[in-house]
């Protein structure tokens, strides 16, 4: 394309990598650029031939590059020694080959943005799905924008690290945890919560309130805290999402409405929740066609909404590809998870479903009952099993000394990336109302 390439950039590059003692400018350039980042094929294959050169043990400069082209018959085809003689002739410091990679990178990033968005604009005109196609740009824009350049290193980590110990002892420190709310579960996590960039399993058989277990969490965030979440919900619409979230909220049942036995209170108390509820950031979404567009739509509600708790109900809902396995599409949902938690610093809550035959045996569930795939538990930072005390939905009830009747969830925290493991408890499920305790 024109303008979209700088001639004068590239060949100062390979000035650069071609003067004396320049491995080490070698090695910074190539991690901001590689050989197809150049626009001129030529300067794709000398850069590549200044790779090879330098891997061998050979200091790069005129000689050893033309006796490598020559071995793989490539002299002729880049202009022989006359275009290198010509590419020698531009500004070659170790400064401005750092400068002028950044331009070829650039360019190179114009050039793909532009054959991208070219392809996107036929794939409209053929009549493929529009959907379809936005995932596809996210997820491919993102590869063309991200920077390789750039190295982590743990010196930042350390700094902030020796920063917080320091406030840990003077008494000043604030975790960056999101807390459940539920004290005997958060006594037993790191620093009380569950940490930006972490995934949370939770594990259980169905009809023991997984679900609505992390509506609790986020009701605790988003109404306490004011903190947003966006909740994936493949089994549940929204209109009832918001009935579960009020009666939550409220402490009220709502069948009291349908059997026309609402106390005065009681309907100020479902009154006040709605109005709570209806303000909270609290963001919903029901529909996905696969992890990248679920990966998609994070993304767009991280940006528009500063998303900083995202709920999946539940992994092995989200559809995948039909070639993989079962075991396959839910290892690829597990690590794209895993993959959006840290790329967008929140909280994934992940839901899973677990087989409930391990519920029967006298010691409780294990990491070994997590249902399809054992990389749900690799992906983790923290695996929260809960099963009904004694194996049994129907005889786990129990009453409270206030008389009230709740179902006895036992839950074990079997992996704690950040702290204990194998740390058990129990919940007292207010199952009418969906109260977690």
């Amino acid at each position: 394309m024109e303008d979209i390439h700088a001639p004068e950039a590239e060949s100062s590059v390979i000035a650069s990598c071609l003067t004396e003692d320049n491995a080490d400018v070698f090695d910074e350039i190539s991690r901001t650029i590689t050989k197809g980042d150049f626009y001129d094929y030529k300067n794709s294959i000398i850069f590549d031939c200044i790779g090879r050169i330098i891997n061998s043990g050979q200091e790069p400069n005129e000689v050893t590059l033309t006796e490598e082209l020559r071995k793989i018959n490539e002299l002729e085809n880049v202009g022989g020694l006359p275009h290198i003689f010509e590419i020698m002739r531009s500004p070659c410091t170790s400064m401005t080959g750092l400068t002028a990679s950044k331009i070829v990178r650039d360019k190179s990033r114009a050039r793909q943005l532009d054959r991208m968005y070219k392809l996107k604009l036929e794939n409209l005109k053929e009549g493929l799905d529009l959907a379809d196609i936005t995932s596809s740009t996210e997820s491919e824009l993102r590869k063309i924008m991200a920077d390789s350049g750039e190295s982590n290193t743990l010196e930042i980590a350390s700094k902030e690290l020796k920063e917080r110990l320091h406030s840990i002892l003077d008494g000043t420190y604030v975790a960056n945890k999101i807390p459940t709310g539920i004290g005997h579960l958060d006594e037993k996590l790191d620093e009380g919560g569950i940490g930006r960039g972490e995934v949370c399993v939770i594990a259980a058989p169905t009809s023991c309130g997984k679900s609505q277990l992390a509506l609790n969490l986020v009701l605790r965030a988003s109404i306490v805290d004011s903190i947003p979440s966006l909740i994936f919900s493949f089994e549940m619409p929204a209109n009832q999402l918001a009935k579960r979230i009020t009666q939550t909220a409220s402490a009220v049942n709502l069948r009291r409405y349908v059997d026309k036995v609402a106390t005065p209170n009681e309907i100020k108390a479902v009154d006040e929740a709605i109005d709570k509820v209806g303000k909270a950031p609290i963001y919903t979404e029901h529909y996905v066609r696969n992890i990248d567009d679920l990966r998609s739509k994070a993304r767009m509600m991280k940006r528009k909404h500063d998303i900083k708790v995202i709920v999946v109900d539940y992994l092995q809902l989200i559809p995948f590809d039909s070639k993989l396995s079962k075991h396959e599409g839910i290892s690829q949902a597990s690590h794209g998870i895993k993959q959006m938690a840290m790329e967008l610093d929140v909280t994934v809550i992940l839901l899973a479903q677990i087989n409930r035959t391990g519920a029967m045996r006298e010691t409780g569930l294990v990491l070994y009952d997590l249902k399809d795939s054992g990389d749900i538990e690799n992906d983790a930072d923290i695996v929260l099993l809960m099963y009904p005390h004694g194996g049994d939905v129907d005889t786990c009830r129990e009453t409270g000394s206030d008389g009230s009747s709740y179902l006895r969830m036992d839950y074990n925290v079997a992996k704690n990336r950040e702290g204990e493991r194998d740390l058990k408890g129990h919940f007292k499920f207010l199952n009418h109302i969906g109260r977690f305790q």
